[in-house]
This record gives C-alpha cells, sequence and structure tokens, in this order.
C-alpha cells in the first residue's frame, strides 16, 4: 500500500502522464488531502464573502474577480492532477480514461465515478500496463511440514554434492521415487 506522502508526491510529479495505473491508495490518499485543501479555501471564500457583505450593505452582488477566491485557484492547481490520476485510477479498474467524462453528468456522474474509484485493481495485465502489485493466487493445499522438510533436504543435497551417497540412501532415494511415480503418475492412466 502506497503511503500518503508518496501517493501525494506521485500525484504531482505525474500530473501530465494519463498512461499506466493507479492503485486506490494511490488514488484516494491525494483525493482526500486535496478535498480537505479545498474545503479549506471554501470556508475562507465564505468568511470573505460575509466581511465584504458587512463592509458593503448597500450592494447584494459582491464583485470578486475570478481568482479573487481560494476554492478558484485550489480547483485550478489540482485540477490536472486529479484528473490524469483519475483517468490512471480507471485504467487500474479495468476501464477506459474516456469514462471520466462521466463527471458531465451532473448530480450522479461523480458519484458514479466515487463508487468505480472504490473498486478493487483488476488483477491482469492490460493496455495500461501491470497491476502495481499483484495478489497471489492459491493452488491447492498449502504445503505441509514434511514437504517442507523435504525441499530443505534436496537443498541439502545441492552443497553436499561432493559427498558420497550410500548405498542406503541411494536405495531410499530410489524408492521414493518409484512410490510417487506410482501414486501420481500411474494412478490416472488406471482410471481411464
Amino acid at each position: 500500500m502506497t503511503g500518503p506522502i508518496d501517493a501525494l508526491t506521485q500525484s504531482i510529479v505525474h500530473m501530465f502522464n494519463f498512461s499506466g495505473r493507479a492503485t486506490r491508495s494511490e488514488y484516494w490518499w491525494p483525493y482526500i488531502t486535496f478535498s480537505f485543501v479545498f474545503g479549506i479555501a471554501l470556508v475562507a471564500d465564505i468568511v470573505m464573502v460575509f466581511e465584504w457583505i458587512a463592509l458593503n450593505p448597500d450592494s447584494l452582488i459582491p464583485t470578486f474577480g475570478m481568482f479573487d477566491l481560494y476554492s478558484v485557484i485550489v480547483s485550478a492547481i489540482t485540477f490536472l492532477p486529479l484528473m490524469s490520476l483519475s483517468i490512471r485510477r480507471l485504467h487500474d479498474v479495468g476501464m477506459s480514461g474516456f469514462v471520466w467524462l462521466l463527471n458531465c453528468i451532473p448530480m450522479v456522474g461523480w458519484l458514479i465515478l466515487m463508487v468505480i474509484y472504490a473498486m478493487p485493481s483488476v488483477n491482469r495485465t492490460s493496455v495500461h500496463g501491470s497491476p502495481k502489485r499483484a495478489v497471489p493466487k492459491t493452488v491447492g493445499s498449502t504445503a505441509t511440514l514434511d514437504t517442507h522438510q523435504r525441499a530443505m533436504q534436496g537443498y541439502a543435497l545441492l552443497f553436499d554434492k561432493e559427498r558420497q551417497v550410500t548405498p542406503e540412501q541411494e536405495a531410499a532415494r530410489k524408492a521414493e521415487i518409484s512410490d510417487y511415480y506410482r501414486s501420481h503418475v500411474l494412478k490416472p492412466a488406471s482410471g481411464v
């Protein structure tokens, strides 16, 4: 999992990168941080508007320039990093970056996208790259202690290759191979 500082740094460094993938943590840490900063800017704007109204009670419409509001400045600064990050997140979920255009649907578009951004990563390689962290798939049962010990004995044989094998060890090894062959190779053939 990517930490908050790493994710924020990556979102700023890769703001012009619209290809590739971004994991959930790489998306949500910057999104939460930028939303928090936007919230602070919005509160500052509200305070500024109320102060203006208190100082100018005769005029009903505040006359602010476009970049006089802090929330507009924060939105302008964070737009490109969030857009590229959102598109990379869509790629990680297995969707096209054009799905980002759901933001154009009033009221529900961003809600649909929030649900999509919360989906888990697709664990397969696509045109957008390989997953950042492959989830291991468990096949069959877990290894037993006996299996582990036999594997370690095999590794020990690699390091002791100059040592002579005794006839008892050779007979035991042949019996083990013969038993394995009968139980794993011949068994399926007899059931046919």
